[in-house]
């Protein structure tokens, strides 16, 4: 039957009435068939009888085997035997012994029972009980004389809230929610023994259920208890002592004293009292989370649910010194649950050993159970509910309070203690949990921000006086509710925030702005005070534009800029008109978010000298640089606005410790600025790095071992980096897929480290906590949507989110016409040809504007996904060429559109798509006022429309196939290999056979391979993928479309080494990392041009292409070195380092930098992937690097000129009459031809 029917109580009441030992146990997903023999030997030898709560939550695989053994004990019973052979051992049997299941039908988690099992049992059918009826008994038992009454009144008030009231996740209206209003009835009833029973019991049920309402629920609820209980009016309960203390209490954390948080304490302290199973449920910023935010002063801010709890924790623990209302000590110990792997969460045997290996949960609540001392003990849940691991604890929530554990251990729970769960919402839980439960319900918009402000006030410069403070309050009074107000009526988020979210981000921002204040020489050298607060509302004015509108989205900055002028000029009325404003100059020439403040000297009144914060426009603070000749296009970094207001943020975040999100489109720089300073502007003395890069298979034990290994052991139970700040980049933060129930383990973990200050480590048998010290984090993701998921608000509310704009026209072309104009200055190539470099970039950002718009993904083009890493591809393929080659305006316009054509065209999967780009291609290469048939005038060919005449224009497909730039025409072992245009295919056709010749003569797996055309295009395509630094290919095509021997030709002419896996039956995830260190050392540490070749039937274990992923994304794999392994590879390369110059003081954390670097360089990745089917699909969704870090190249059917050179080669030497030959060849090409053709008519027939 459903949840709180009464099943288990009603096995219990019958066991006890026939006086029979009865053991409740709460059966989960992690039994097996060995755990369960172990039950039935028990039972049957002693002759107890056993319930089974939640019997279907077992995998259906052990049922069948559970039926089985229920049989023979069964067939045992009816002989009459005293003595069975059960599972191979002989054991007595008591014929008392008896087996009950009870289940909810249809709920999440649970499976059908197999009939074979169902056969052996007698269904009982548990119907709603009449509620009335127990009330009205339990009343009386307690002492009511009106029980009759007021039984049906508390039926009623349920009935009516079950109709009225909306419905949430968190209502529940079932037996166990009128069980504790009668708990609660009698505990009052002790205690006011000659109080008025009706008020008694209104007071029981506005306790249990007030707490758990939303807002707009709350005038209903004391609508229904008006009329159900009228003219009864509640008397306050003396709770003096108790507020006396959370006042401190608040005092003590700079909280402020909120009523609706007060409220909420109180009422969490009465449903303590009444249920030993609780939840906390609220967004964050509710009341419900403690909020730190860490200064170099341990600066904690909290409003949350946590920080209710910790603040009843303190009162309570003052109220056991002041020893009063009798109440004890408070212990806490908290866990997040969805951060540890179910396994190590309860415990598990060990599949070889059957060892049984506690988990953490059962750990801490086993000291807790154990415990002597009369001290409140509460176990603490932080995290998302679902319906499964929370179910294991039925057997807890209920009033059995016993945890079952798998290994048949069943632990009971002490009277002092609690367990509360502080979920942001249900959605995932089951009724079985719900019912369970008391429930207290916290909402951020009756907590406001006002309360996190008045806090931070406290930690502002100790030179500011009351005017200073009345300024801010002024300018957050009327600037911040207006702005609040805009962002979620008119502004676009790149991910959704709370208003306190953006109210945080604001204040710290200021925060560090105001630094400059705590100089006493700085506050007093203002002339006068109407100077100081222009720099104060300067100061705020930046803050709040970055603060407030920071998370915008690129199309919203412009209106929330011209918003801002108009309420800072006074233009725009406020709601409450009362409140005071004043109006602000602020810069009108361009939008807000190009300005930053400098502080600049002026002399003010009376010749002094005084400092001045000005706006300035970020482009105008940026220096220019000289580029070095030495140094390679890609790893030119070009300063713009961008990148000088990203770094700014960034450093903020990383002087001032708080976590900072950046959120853009990729391919915005998002990772590129997070390197370069975590790289490059650090000082490595005080800080180290590491760098995360998560995908769709990551796991919370990989985060945790990642970040583990770079902590030393400062002292018991604190870990940190030695004597340094250890700073952890996580790049793709939203790409963990979200599991069954909808949370995402590896950022729990994260959450884990930011609420509680760190994580338990798994493999101590103590399961001690590890507390992390002097860590901080910084990430960076794309926007949700895609692979890409909404992460939950727990964790965005501690970091403060910036969005990244797209880059705009004049951006882009200031940092690829830098990078054009530079290379082409430096090839000293003629004057027309670098003037042309404008022109380039223009083309390459249309081109790139259509491909997004037009080419859009689809589910048979789930890789049309361009960004600006295709941008920079084309212009990196125009800078391999040389001046020789490239000598006039046409030569540079044919080698622009080949580029064009590889990088985009590549990848299209049909004609028309070719077509529509080649279109546009036409109409830009118009734009350059150059005409595009003349120039290409050597591609045009016979067409059969024009009688096999040539037409004058080059407008198919068929003929942009002959257009072709590369290297491999020089002989090999040339000095120098020159990029250059085929125009003689004879010659390229030769040098392609001589690469052939020569790699056979060097194999022992010699390849014959027929180089028709079809084949040498796409050798080509491999051979200028892997001739740009750090290029990687995904090959698009059937098996046996030449991608493979292609690919190991191509490596053969540049001289490059190609790795390959061979995978056996036992291959697996540990070989697959030894074969990775092979090809990184190749790469790193000897510094060989490698090509790691990968096919998708070499992908065993998903977990491969994670590694790829995070390979081709960070040029690493996290944790693949053991320590000996890492200095034995960084050894190797000493010598490079010093030659190179790349020796600074050659730490080991430099060298390692220096080995990847290496990495990036010489290794290439060529994967060779099916289009046919869904796995495709999925992994260019799941794995977003298979797609942003490589060239795409979509093989197509073979042509037919293809398939004559095929049959030509394969008959060349069978003696046959030349005329004859040749038709046999037309006629096996007409074969393949047609039998695709009825292929497809076949299928679109019979769709």
């Amino acid at each position: 039957g459903p949840a709180g029917t009464g099943k288990t109580e009603t096995v219990k009441d019958l066991a006890k009435a026939l006086a029979r030992q009865c053991v409740v146990f709460n059966c989960s997903d992690g039994l097996d068939y060995k755990a369960m023999g172990k039950f039935f030997k028990g039972l049957a030898s002693s002759g107890a009888w056993s319930c089974f709560d939640e019997f279907n939550r077992i995998d259906l695989e052990v049922l069948s085997v559970v039926a089985q053994q229920i049989l023979t004990i069964q067939l045992a019973r009816g002989k009459g035997v005293d003595k069975f052979v059960f599972e191979d051992t002989l054991i007595p049997l008591k014929p008392t012994c008896n087996v009950f299941i009870t289940m909810n039908p249809g709920y999440a988690g649970r499976s059908e029972l197999p009939d074979n099992l169902k056969a052996l049992f007698r269904a009982v059918a548990m119907m709603v009980p009449d509620y009335a009826l127990i009330a009205e008994i339990v009343l009386y038992s307690f002492g009511f004389s009106d029980a009759r009454n007021l039984a049906r009144k508390i039926v009623t008030t349920y009935k009516l809230c079950s109709e009225q009231l909306s419905s949430q996740d968190h209502y529940d209206y079932g037996m166990r929610a009128v069980k504790s209003v009668l708990t609660a009835a009698g505990n009052l009833k002790r205690k006011y023994v000659n109080e008025n029973e009706s008020v008694l019991m209104l007071r029981a049920i506005s306790d249990v259920n007030l707490a758990k309402f939303l807002a707009f629920d709350l005038p209903l609820f004391k609508g229904i208890t008006k009329d159900l209980f009228p003219g009864v009016e509640l008397p306050e309960i003396d709770y003096s002592n108790m507020f006396e203390c959370i006042d401190e209490s608040l005092r003590e954390e700079n909280l402020q004293k909120v009523p609706y948080f007060v409220e909420k304490i109180i009422q969490l302290y009465e449903m303590i009292l009444v249920r030993h199973g609780l939840m906390v449920v609220g967004l964050p910023f509710s009341g419900n989370q403690r909020f730190e935010f860490m200064f170099k002063i341990n600066f904690y801010l909290k409003i949350g649910k946590t920080s209710a709890i910790k603040i009843l924790q303190k009162a309570l623990t003052k109220l056991n010194e002041r020893k009063q209302m009798d109440e004890n000590k408070v212990q806490i110990t908290v866990i997040n649950p969805k951060s540890i792997p179910m396994k190590f969460l309860y415990g598990f045997n060990d599949e070889i050993s059957h060892e049984w290996t506690d988990g953490i949960l059962a750990v801490k609540y086993r000291a807790f159970a154990k415990a002597e001392d009369d001290d409140r003990k509460w176990l603490i849940f932080d995290g998302p509910v679902d319906a499964v691991w929370i179910e294991n604890m039925n057997t807890v929530l209920d009033d059995n309070k016993k945890l079952c554990l798998n290994s048949g251990e069943i632990i009971a729970m002490s009277k002092s203690m609690n367990l509360i769960f502080e979920p942001m919402d249900l959605q995932a839980a089951s009724p079985a949990t719900v019912s369970r439960c008391g429930m207290i319900y916290m909402e951020p918009s009756s907590m406001g921000w006002q309360p996190l402000y008045q806090s931070w006030k406290k930690h502002l410069p100790k030179t500011f006086k009351q005017e200073d403070f009345d300024e801010l309050d002024l300018l957050f009074g009327f600037m911040v509710d207006a702005g609040l107000n805009w962002i979620r009526h008119k502004g676009v988020e790149v991910s959704s925030t709370l208003d306190q979210n953006l109210v945080l981000t604001l204040m710290r921002l200021l925060k560090n702005l105001l630094k400059d204040f705590e100089d006493e020489k700085f506050y007093s050298g203002f002339s006068d005070s109407k100077i100081k607060m222009q720099t104060i509302d300067n100061k705020f004015m930046f803050a709040f534009v970055w603060g407030i509108g920071g998370s915008l989205t690129t199309e919203y900055r412009k209106q929330f800029d011209v918003f801002v002028k108009r309420l800072a000029n006074g233009d725009i009325p406020l709601d409450n008109d009362k409140i005071p404003r004043k109006k602000m100059s602020l810069p009108e020439r361009a939008n807000l978010y190009e300005y930053c403040l400098v502080n600049k000297e002026s002399v003010g009144g009376g010749g002094k000298k005084q400092v001045v914060s000005e706006w300035v426009l970020w482009v105008d603070e940026i220096k220019k640089e000289e580029i070095s000749n030495k140094i390679q296009p890609q790893e030119i970094l070009i300063q713009t606005t961008d990148t000088s207001r990203y770094s700014y943020m960034i450093n903020v975040a990383i002087q001032d410790e708080f976590p900072v999100l950046l959120c853009g489109p990729t391919g915005t720089g998002k990772s590129t600025y997070i390197k370069n300073i975590l790289n490059n502007h650090l000082d490595a003395v005080k800080y180290i790095t590491i760098e995360i890069g998560f995908s769709a298979q990551t796991s919370c034990t990989q985060t945790q071992e990642i970040i583990d290994s770079k902590l030393d052991r400062i002292s018991k139970g604190v870990y940190g980096p030695r004597n340094k700040r250890l700073v952890v980049f996580i790049d793709d933060l939203n790409m963990p897929a979200k599991e069954q129930w909808g949370a995402q383990p590896p950022i729990e973990i994260l959450r884990q480290k930011l609420d509680q200050g760190g994580w338990y480590d798994n493999k101590d048998k103590e399961k001690q906590f590890k507390q992390i010290i002097d860590t901080q984090l910084i990430s960076a993701m794309g926007p949700p949507g895609g692979g890409r998921t909404f992460i939950t608000p727990r964790i965005l509310r501690h970091f403060s989110l910036i969005s990244l704009a797209n880059f705009d026209d004049e951006n882009l072309h200031r940092i690829f016409g830098t990078i054009l104009e530079w290379y082409l200055k430096k090839g000293q190539f003629a004057v027309e040809v670098q003037k042309f470099a404008s022109k380039i970039i223009t083309g390459t950002l249309d081109i790139y504007k259509q491909a997004i718009s037009e080419l859009l993904p689809t589910p048979a083009k789930s890789h049309y996904l361009f960004n600006l890493r295709d941008f920079a591809k084309v212009i990196f393929g125009i800078c391999m060429s040389d001046k020789d080659k490239v000598q006039n305006p046409e030569h540079i316009t044919r080698l622009f559109v080949h580029e064009i054509w590889r990088v985009f065209g590549d990848r299209l999967i049909n004609d028309d798509d070719r077509l529509y780009l080649l279109e546009e291609i036409r109409k830009v290469v118009a734009r350059f006022s150059m005409n595009f048939d003349n120039i290409f005038a050597h591609l045009d060919k016979p067409d059969l429309k024009n009688r096999g005449q040539k037409d004058g224009k080059v407008n198919t497909v068929e003929e942009m196939r002959g257009l072709i730039w590369t290297d491999v025409m020089n002989p090999m072992g040339a000095q120098k290999r020159y990029y250059e245009e085929v125009l003689d295919y004879d010659r390229l056709q030769n040098a392609v056979e001589q690469g052939l010749s020569n790699y056979n003569m060097m194999t022992d797996k010699p390849m014959d391979l027929v180089l028709f055309n079809f084949a040498i295009e796409h050798l080509l395509i491999i051979s200028r993928i892997l001739k740009s630094p750090g290029g990687n290919a995904l090959l698009v095509g059937v098996g046996g479309s030449g991608r493979q021997s292609l690919t190991r030709l191509a490596a053969s002419i540049s001289d490059y080494n190609v790795c390959q896996i061979e995978i056996s039956k036992q291959y697996g995830k540990v070989e697959f990392h030894e074969d990775l260190k092979v090809i990184m050392r190749s790469a790193g540490s000897l510094g060989k041009p490698t090509v790691f070749l990968f096919t998708d039937s070499q992908i065993k274990q998903e977990s491969f292409v994670e590694d790829i992923n995070s390979l081709l994304n960070t040029f690493e794999v996290p944790n693949l070195f053991a320590p000996d392994e890492k200095a034995d590879a960084l050894e190797k390369m000493r010598v490079a380092t010093k030659q190179e110059g790349k020796q600074k003081e050659g730490t080991p954390t430099q060298m390692y930098a220096y080995f990847i670097e290496r990495v990036k360089k010489n290794l290439h990745i060529v994967l060779c992937f099916s289009p046919i089917g869904d796995a495709f699909r999925t992994r260019v969704r799941m794995f977003p690097s298979l797609v942003n870090c490589c060239t795409i190249d979509w093989f197509q059917e073979w042509p037919q000129d293809a398939l004559l050179s095929v049959a030509n080669k394969f008959t060349q030497n069978i003696p046959m009459d030349k005329n004859i030959k040749k038709s046999c060849i037309e006629l096996l090409q007409y074969f393949h031809q047609s039998t695709i053709n009825w292929s497809k008519t076949f299928f679109s027939k019979l769709r």
